[in-house]
């Protein structure tokens, strides 16, 4: 388990070195990609990883997948359809080394996701646990009191919590997540497979799948 907002299955620091590509401003990608809630520096290790797999493959699509890769929630639709793409042009390998993945899973893992946004191979080691969410805003997170009320929202991979009076929606996937303010309670959705957790002691929402027997 983690104590600060994170994703479980971005547990392994992004090693590597950015490969410039012509026509293409990376740092200003990196800056976006941050500013949409990802990692700038996951997001270049990601794309120098899909470019050596593959230099021939669309790099404004590979940017796409790996500032999926990255957190860039807003990207996934996106990615997911680059990826397709590119395992129909034979550039397969490009797309599943920007995902930090063998080629020969690729297809599953997209089979996977489509069904269950949050699976990851490893979510039955971690007992279902997802991501983290929030924090407290003295340590850098986004909330100065404990969330509670969890439920959730009729949209996909939406839910939303309540810190002292003020609703959050929370938009999660494997790799990205958003907290948004509402106006108002929410009506909560229908109950799924997915769910947040919070806890009287912690700052932390937990996105929590619950894995089958």
């Amino acid at each position: 388990m983690i104590r600060r907002p994170g994703h479980l299955a971005d547990r392994t620091p992004p090693v590597g070195t950015p490969v410039p590509v012509e026509g293409l401003d990376l740092a200003l990608a990196g800056r976006n990609v941050a500013a949409a809630g990802g990692s700038a520096e996951r997001f270049a290790v990601s794309f120098a990883a899909g470019r050596a797999a593959g230099e021939g493959f669309d790099a404004i699509a590979l940017a796409g997948i790996a500032g999926w890769r990255a957190g860039a929630l807003g990207l996934r639709d996106d990615a997911l359809r680059s990826i397709d793409a590119a395992r129909s042009s034979g550039a397969g390998a490009a797309a599943a080394a920007a995902l930090g993945m063998d080629a020969a899973d690729l297809g599953a893992f997209v089979d996977r996701q489509r069904a269950d946004r949050y699976w990851w191979p490893g979510r039955r080691e971690a007992n279902g646990y997802v991501c983290a969410v929030g924090g407290f805003r003295g340590l850098g997170g986004a909330w100065t009191a404990p969330p509670a009320d969890g439920r959730p929202l009729d949209a996909d991979g939406a839910f939303a919590v309540r810190t002292g009076e003020r609703w959050w929606r929370i938009d999660a996937d494997v790799w990205g997540s958003r907290l948004s303010p509402l106006d108002d309670e929410p009506e909560p959705g229908a109950a799924g497979a997915a769910s947040v957790i919070t806890f009287v002691d912690s700052y932390l929402a937990w996105i929590h799948v619950a894995e089958p027997a």
